[in-house]
Parts: C-alpha cells; structure tokens; sequence
C-alpha cells in the first residue's frame, strides 16, 4: 500500500485523471439505483417493478460505457508510466508485483471515490428521478427510500465494471519483460498485432451482419399485416421499433471495433481529414504532426469522446428515422398512431452515459497532458513565440476534439442507414434522418471544449518551466 501511495505521488495528473472517471462513473450508477428505488416507492399504480423497467436502459448504456471508459483510462494512465514501469522491472521489480501495485492504486482511487459518490448521489437522485418522471409523464413526488442501501448497491456494480475494466488492461503487466519494456517505453511498438487486427475485423463484421441481415430477412408487410395493425392486435409500432435493438447493437459493434483497431487506423484518419484544410500556415502544420503523432501513441481522448456521442447521435437519429418513416407510411393512406413523445426520454436513458463518457474524454486530457506539456516546451525552446505556442495548444485539443466528432458521425450515420435499410425493406419507404443542426452545435461545442483545455495548458508554458519539464523527461 505504500508504494500504491508512492505512485499516487509520483504521477499526481494521471491518477486525478483516473479518480475523476470513478467519481462519475460510480455517482452515474448509483444515482439510477436510487432513482429507480425512489419511483417504486412513489408509483403506486398496477405496474409493479416501474422504476426497474424505466431506468433499466439507463443502467445497460451506462455500465457498458463504464466498463468502456475505465479500460481506455486505465491503459492510458499505464501508458504514460511505461517509463517508471520499465525502470521498476530492470530495478527487480516483477511482473506480478507490478500487477498487483496498479490494482492496488486502483482500489485506492476506487475508496476515495466511492466517499465522493456518497456525497454526490443524494443530490443527483432527485434530478434524475424528475428527468424520469417527466419522460414517461409520470405525476411523483420524489422521496429518498433507502439511499444508503442504494449507494451500496450502485458501488457493487460499479466495482463490477471498474474491475473488468481494470483487469482487462492490467492483466497485460504480468507478461511485462525488463528490456523489452524499456525499449517500449522509449518508441512504442508499431508492428500490427495479428489478433487485435483478427478481433477488430470480426467486430466489424459482425456490426455490418447486424444493419444488414434484419433488412434482407424481412419481407414487406402484406394487407394481412395491415388489416391485424388496424385491428389493433399486431401493431406496426411495436415490430420496427425492434429494428432499434439491431441498429444500436451495430453501432456497440462499430465502436468496439474502432477501439480495437485505433492503433492502426486513428492516425490515419486524422491526417486525412487534416489534409483537407491545407492552411498555409506554418503553426497548423506543426500542430497537425503533433496531433497525429500523439494520437497514434494515445487515443485515450477520442476513444471516449467517440463513444458518448455515438451512442447520443445513433439513437437520436435512429429514432428520428423510425418516426419520420412511420409518418411517411402514415400519409400514404394507412393508419397510424406516431408517438409524438418518442425522443422525450433520450436524455433520460442515455444521460448518465453521455456524462461517464465525456468525463472520460476529459480525464483522458489530463492524462495526456504530460506528453503534451513536453511537446510544448521542445517547441518553446526550439525558438516558437508565446503566441505560436498557445495557437499550438489550442489547435491540438481542437483536432483531437474534431477527429471524435467525425468519427461518432462515420458511425451514426452508418447506424441510421441500417434502420433506413430494414424500414425499407419493411414498410416500402423510409426516409433517413440527419441532425444537421445537433451536429452543428456538438462540433461547435467539442472544439470550444477542446480549444480551452489545451490552450490553458499552452499559457502555463514559460521558459524555466520548460527547461525543467525536457530535464525531468531526460533524466528519468
């Protein structure tokens, strides 16, 4: 545990980046807990189990964004610290002790957490069971019913997440070999893990199976159909809103699989859309090698980043799509109940996880900001004036910010297309629906946010502090 404390010490940015994901992660859980106990004892209609069957999507995206979140942090705070792992092992240190010295930081920072959340949660709940209550037109008052048996239990499966999050990227410490980690550490390894690329293929194919099989398996909807629809026995609704269920599958499956293979392909992405916007400006220039070089030694910043907004957009525009389709088969005759309040419970089921996500973004800026902080000074000293340097921070958070914007949209749009495909095939019509305005603002948003963060960092940046951050970085 000392030598846990000691680590803490040592990397203060890293760990604080880590803490700040648990916080929110673990107050994200266990604030659905407490809002769904909350509706049970507030409800007393015949539905029983109410709050379960309401905050249930919430729970799914948040603990699967958890898990998504905790792993990319997790290896990111790792990946910084390659160098002190390294030193460690040539010192003596073993693999296993290595192992078991990051599990133990990450159950520190999981305590410390878990006290934050305490406090947090009580004053989270109430707003989430009105966010609740208000999506599904429900008239509650709220009350806390068992708050602390709540917090235990939202801890419980947050623990649950942080641990496989944690223990997938950790596990790899145990097979960590002296020379090689040293080696590491300095130049990363670039050649291509055949079954990184062999998992990142499969996922891909499997969320292309998922947009495209449903819809060449369905047949159109015949007049029997129409006639049990009108009838109110089978209506139309509840079958294409199953189409949902595969095209968020596929976008899961796209994410995964961008995650998988960012290594390989993220970099390039990046120069190819920089590539785009030949600015004759020698800053741009020097910023976008920056950016994609870090980028292809850490995407823990727009792995996050991706993942939350895919998950917003995709079951935004999916839902948008199925509602603008099933107007579409409305007026060509037939009848046709749309729910005007289908996108009333968006915010509802996926805030917690848009939150964990964008924390997670945020925490892996922090992290990051070492390297980054050493980018800055060897530009500094190379003979870059104040302004260049702070023009320099400011486009590397807007890049890494836009690269995550274009991406969540490849993938939100791909998702949409899928459901346009199965409606389709279903109805005879679809009609596909692009938030260009949602866009607008988020891109708008991403680049202020990335902008600021890394600017500020830009402006701390002075000359002695410079020649202190090349000298540490040398001399570790």
């Amino acid at each position: 545990m000392r030598g846990a404390l000691s680590d803490l010490k040592a990397a203060p940015a890293v760990w604080a980046g880590v803490w700040l994901s648990l916080i929110v992660s673990q107050t994200a859980v266990c604030t659905i807990v407490a809002a769904r106990r909350a509706i049970d004892a507030a409800y007393h209609g015949p539905d029983a189990g109410l709050g379960a069957n309401l905050s249930g999507p919430a729970m799914l995206f948040s603990v699967v964004i958890a898990v998504f979140v905790m792993l990319w942090v997790v290896t990111a705070a790792l990946n910084q610290r390659r160098h002190q792992l390294a030193l460690l092992v040539l010192q003596g240190a073993t693999p296993w002790q290595l192992l078991f010295g990051n599990l133990a930081i990450i159950i520190v920072l999981f305590i410390l957490a878990a006290v934050a959340s305490s406090l947090l949660t009580p004053l989270a709940a109430p707003y989430l069971f009105d966010l609740l209550a208000r999506a599904f037109e429900l008239k509650l008052t709220y009350q806390a019913t068992q708050l602390l048996a709540s917090i235990g239990t939202g801890l419980a499966i947050a623990g649950v997440a942080v641990l496989a999050g944690t223990v997938l990227t950790v596990r790899t410490l145990s097979k960590i070999r002296p020379i090689e980690a040293l080696r590491q550490s300095q130049n990363p390894p670039r050649q291509v893990n055949a079954f990184r690329v062999l998992l990142g293929a499969s996922l891909l194919v499997g969320a292309i199976c998922a947009l495209i099989i449903p819809g060449t398996a369905t047949r159109k909807i015949d007049s029997g159909e129409l006639a049990t629809h009108i009838s109110g026995r089978n209506p139309i609704e509840s079958r294409v809103t199953g189409f949902i269920g595969f095209s968020m599958g596929g976008m899961f499956l796209l994410i995964f699989a961008l995650a998988v293979l960012a290594p390989y392909v993220m970099h390039w992405f990046t120069k190819g859309w920089t590539h785009l916007l030949p600015l004759p400006f020698s800053t741009w220039k020097l910023a976008r090698q920056q950016a994609v070089g870090r980028i292809q030694r850490q995407n823990a910043t727009i792995i996050p980043m991706t993942a939350g907004l895919s998950l917003l957009m995709t079951f935004s525009g999916v839902l948008h799509t199925l509602t603008d389709s099933l107007k579409n088969f409305a007026s060509n005759g037939h009848s046709m109940n749309v729910n005007p309040h289908m996108l009333t419970n968006l915010m509802a089921m996926l805030g917690p996880a848009l939150i964990i996500a964008l924390v997670g973004a945020i925490s892996g800026l922090m992290i990051t900001a070492r390297g980054r902080r050493l980018d800055l000074a060897l530009t500094y000293v190379s003979g870059a004036s104040t302004g260049q340097l702070r023009i320099l921070g400011a486009l590397d958070g807007l890049i890494s910010m836009v690269t995550s914007v274009l991406l969540a949209f490849v993938i939100t749009l791909l998702s949409t297309c899928g459901t346009a495909f199965m409606l389709q095939r279903y109805l005879g019509s679809a009609k596909i629906s692009v938030q260009w305005g949602y866009w607008a603002v988020i891109a708008l948003l991403a680049i202020v946010v990335g902008a600021l963060v890394t600017g500020v960092q830009a402006l701390c940046a002075r000359s002695e502090d410079s020649v202190r951050v090349i000298s540490r970085a040398v001399g570790e």
